[in-house]
């Protein structure tokens, strides 16, 4: 079959401008052990699993810390649009290459297509940090073919994941999963924990500053075939919600970081409802009674801190079709599941807490037993860039 301009153009980016490039660089610069390289191209600093590993080693000292970063890659459907979006992820990517070549450790969060298409240097070790915990809704390998996600040729002619030499994860239950989706040797996957949660057991987890009210986070994941086209469905009645449970609620809104539209909040429930979407993850998380989600990885998270939640998966049987889980999804959530507002109403109404609590606590025994508040420090002596090993 054959290819358009852009995948020409992506074609002899992967295999004839990207390695001739870090060919170059290899040339002119050696790899130094105290050079360490954060990258992301969808974000624009450090993510929330880098910055405990950043801080650390900055702290510790005499490390080179190199950051690569770009805003999210968003652009016009329009050719102009497109043009300027491949140049300026062509600069992104030309400066991680240059980066890649001088740094002993290089730590990722999310998919970098440069990396992918290089053989990392001898003493080079290639971190992905990920940005979910856990194994729930498939990625990578895992969806190839499916509406969301590559098809088996893009994969076989841009192979994916390929540069890893440690993936640390939340505990070992998942690993055979990850090792489906990075397409990778599970023995490069080790149950390190995930560093953004250790400060679940290092910090105040007060939950909220709302007295005497029950704080409800809604936090979906997002919808769409990519994260280019990631979007909100709207799928929630915030004046239903608010009429129904009362002025002993507060609702705060958290939209996944790949959407940026937010959700219209009627002016009757401002008082009621809160859009927090710019707020770190862990801190909302924090602040929530009650997390009422569908598909995100947030639930990991979420359980080590044994509190209920509610599933809202109201577009379960389509989801299951364009994307499918590692695990049965209603058998597999912490939690009792609503598929319609009136059944969420009603949930949340009749929730029993303390069950809940240990439902979820429950969960995070299986799924998260590899975080403790040191998956920091074990990773990084893993890595040999401290020393020591607390296990």
């Amino acid at each position: 079959m054959s290819m358009n301009i852009s995948e020409l153009l992506s074609l002899l980016e992967y295999k004839v401008i990207w390695p001739c490039k870090f060919g170059f660089y290899k040339l002119i610069y050696k790899v130094d052990d105290k050079t360490v390289l954060f990258a992301d191209p969808y974000s624009n600093d450090l993510t929330d699993n880098m910055v405990p590993i950043y801080t650390a080693l900055q702290n510790r000292g005499g490390f080179n810390l190199v950051k690569c970063f770009n805003a999210p890659i968003t652009t016009a459907p329009n050719l102009v649009g497109k043009i300027r979006g491949r140049i300026n992820r062509g600069k992104v990517y030309d400066r991680f290459l240059k980066e890649y070549a001088k740094a002993g450790t290089v730590f990722l969060t999310e998919s970098m297509l440069s990396a992918y298409a290089v053989k990392p240097r001898q003493g080079t070790h290639v971190v992905q940090l990920w940005h979910g915990s856990g194994a729930f809704k498939k990625w990578g390998y895992s969806t190839l073919d499916k509406s969301f996600g590559a098809s088996r040729k893009s994969a076989t002619r841009f192979p994916m994941h390929n540069c890893y030499s440690l993936v640390p994860v939340s505990a070992s239950e998942i690993i055979p999963h990850w090792a489906e989706a990075f397409g990778c040797n599970p023995s490069i996957i080790q149950p390190l924990g995930v560093p953004r949660t250790d400060e679940f057991f290092n910090a105040d987890l007060k939950s909220h500053d709302f007295e005497g009210k029950k704080v409800i986070l809604y936090a979906p994941t997002f919808r769409g075939n990519n994260v280019i086209l990631a979007h909100n469905d709207d799928a929630l009645d915030i004046e239903a919600l608010h009429s129904a449970l009362g002025d002993d609620y507060v609702l705060l809104l958290k939209m996944h970081p790949f959407v940026k539209s937010s959700i219209a909040i009627p002016e009757s429930c401002k008082g009621f409802c809160l859009d927090i979407s710019d707020m770190p993850t862990n801190e909302a998380l924090k602040m929530a009674d009650i997390l009422i989600t569908d598909y995100s990885s947030i639930i990991f998270e979420y359980s080590l801190l044994g509190r209920p939640m509610v599933f809202y998966p109201y577009d379960l049987e389509s989801y299951i079709g364009e994307r499918d889980f590692y695990y049965p999804y209603e058998s597999f959530v912490p939690g009792p599941i609503a598929k319609t507002q009136d059944s969420l109403v009603s949930t949340l109404l009749s929730l029993d807490a303390s069950a809940g609590a240990s439902r979820s606590a429950a969960f995070a025994d299986t799924y998260m037993s590899a975080c403790d508040g040191h998956s920091t420090e074990r990773i990084l002596s893993a890595l040999g860039l401290i020393g020591g090993n607390n296990s």
